[in-house]
């Protein structure tokens, strides 16, 4: 989904700045602890006792192997029989009404809205638009390319040679900002796009395969983004073989 119209703006080293949504623009903090919950209290049904911090720490290991399903790998490591794992994930539903976006997000968005165009690239379900706006988040947005509207899902990076090319923009023009090394920079550098590194989540200790492929910069959150920019002095992306 792209917006009509233009929207002129300063001259700045790029001309877009793409969001993931998930950890990035919408903290998933309530709804990850809630499908954990959900997780112990199906285990001790049986009889099983698993505790929190073990399954926390098998998602981030998830995440550092770049699997694509870590919740997949997490049920797959705790429960090896077949049956029983699959009776526990039938009774597991992650809750997307306990996400909000991060508190600085919204202002953090219409600042930069004077001076960049703002896209999102994102694996969302169906209806990512309708949640932005839900957020308060959609007014400073100009396009939305999400996998369940898209079918391209990260990390392809098809998606992003998709988004560059809706919007017209040149990919050494394009920053992307994300929380995963594996879905959000891997991807955009190897298009050829800036990519900002928020390093929040259960994705934290992810680390780049590649020294071409590393993020442009990195944050501790999304709230810091502001001052990085100020800072940042880019160098041409070159485009990843």
């Amino acid at each position: 989904m792209q917006r009509e119209g233009r929207k002129q703006v300063k001259s700045n080293p790029v001309e877009w700045i793409f969001f993931d949504v998930g950890e990035t623009l919408v903290d998933e903090s309530a709804p990850i602890a809630d499908i954990i919950s959900q997780l112990i209290r199906a285990a001790g049904r049986r009889g099983i006792a698993v505790c929190e911090r073990d399954i926390r720490e098998a998602w981030m290991q998830a995440h550092e192997r770049f699997s694509p399903f870590p919740m997949a790998d997490i049920l797959l490591r705790l429960f090896p029989d077949d049956a029983l794992r699959q009776a526990i994930w039938k009774e597991m539903k992650y809750r997307k009404e306990l996400d909000k976006p991060f508190p600085e997000a919204k202002s953090l968005l219409q600042s930069l809205s004077g001076s960049y165009r703002i896209g999102v690239i994102a694996n969302q379900s169906a209806g990512t638009v309708h949640r932005l706006e839900s957020y308060g988040l959609m007014e400073h947005i100009e396009a939305v390319f999400s996998s369940a509207e898209t079918g391209l899902v990260k990390p392809d990076p098809r998606l992003y040679e998709h988004a560059l090319q809706t919007t017209g923009c040149p990919a050494c023009k394009a920053l992307m900002v994300g929380d995963r090394i594996d879905n959000d920079i891997v991807p955009a550098r190897q298009v050829g796009m800036h990519a900002l590194w928020v390093r929040q989540g259960l994705a934290l200790r992810q680390f780049s395969p590649s020294p071409s492929l590393q993020p442009s910069g990195t944050i501790p959150s999304i709230g810091e983004m502001a001052r990085w920019l100020e800072l940042w002095q880019p160098t041409d992306p070159t485009r990843a073989s």
